[in-house]
């Protein structure tokens, strides 16, 4: 009796184990299949608010460099993020007022740059840290990496035009309202051009290849694919004190702001009030560049 007593026990501990187990199992499966769920629901909820937007009533012209802009209104937006939300340099959010001016509809290209460079004698861009075939993001289609604030300076000087400030960056990136990202509060792929091979790009793209990630003002990579110059300097501080009107920036500084993120950053380093900060000289495989220029 006891015996079997004994076995029966052994029998039901075994069960026992197996059935948690297997419980165990099924609840990391049951979770795993909730989150891709959640995650194919809140990317096909994204394409929708995405695809619905029309950009046939933008106001557009064509610059000296053959590349077409997009006028960005005069106007109100929300500039940085809210206290919970952000880093410790994107604080606090203020609702700062900005002059019309026009930007590029994508970021300059390698094929734009050299015409720079054959016509004015300025340095090709080096790219000086990058563990693949440099040509994999030299082709003349692909958005132009490796060049220093002062280059980019140059060509949006040489083409009539100039950097855009942070404020400018900012506002047409996200509109008018509060956004995490260009297109709306929801990351999914074929978004952006981001870090990992899933959005289909290793390195650098051909500028217009998110048709759904473009911003509320229609422009194309406002996140990701490569970060662009802009011409502030960089104070962690500068949004608690800046200007209500057309801030410019800090007057001095060490380094100067980029904005964007790149192919190489995560979804959270490509939010619309995401800032970065590097020296003016500095040269990189993620940072490129748009112009822009005033409406008046």
């Amino acid at each position: 009796m006891k015996k079997d007593a004994l076995y029966w026990g052994i029998v039901a501990a075994f069960v026992s184990f197996f059935l948690m187990i297997f419980w165990m199992a099924y609840d990391v499966w049951k979770t795993g299949q909730e989150k891709r769920r959640l995650r194919m629901t809140a990317t096909q909820e994204t394409a929708v608010q995405t695809v619905a937007r029309d950009f046939s009533k933008l106001s557009m012209m064509k610059s000296e460099d053959g590349q077409w802009m997009v006028l960005i209104p005069e106007g109100p937006f929300p500039m940085g993020s809210l206290e919970a939300e952000g880093d410790s340099d994107e604080v606090p959010q203020r609702t700062l007022y900005l002059s019309a001016f026009y930007i590029d509809l994508h970021e300059v290209t390698w094929a734009e740059f050299k015409k720079f460079i054959e016509a004015t004698g300025f340095p090709q861009p080096v790219v000086p840290v990058f563990q693949d075939d440099l040509s994999l993001i030299m082709t003349p289609d692909q958005d132009v990496v490796g060049v220093s604030l002062e280059q980019a300076r140059g060509y949006c000087e040489w083409v009539g035009e100039r950097l855009r400030s942070v404020a400018e960056w900012e506002k047409a990136a996200r509109g008018e309202r509060d956004s995490k990202w260009p297109w709306g509060d929801t990351f999914g792929e074929g978004l952006a051009n981001t870090e990992g091979v899933e959005d289909g790009y290793p390195y650098t793209t051909p500028p217009g290849q998110f048709e759904l990630g473009r911003s509320a003002y229609g422009l194309y990579d406002m996140a990701g694919n490569v970060a662009e110059w802009v011409s502030d300097w960089y104070d962690p501080r500068y949004y608690h004190a800046g200007p209500f009107r057309d801030p410019k920036g800090p007057e001095a500084g060490k380094h100067r702001v980029y904005r964007g993120g790149s192919w190489n950053d995560s979804s959270a380093n490509v939010r619309t009030a995401k800032r970065f900060a590097a020296a003016p000289h500095q040269a990189s495989a993620v940072i490129g560049f748009r112009c822009a220029r005033n409406a008046s």
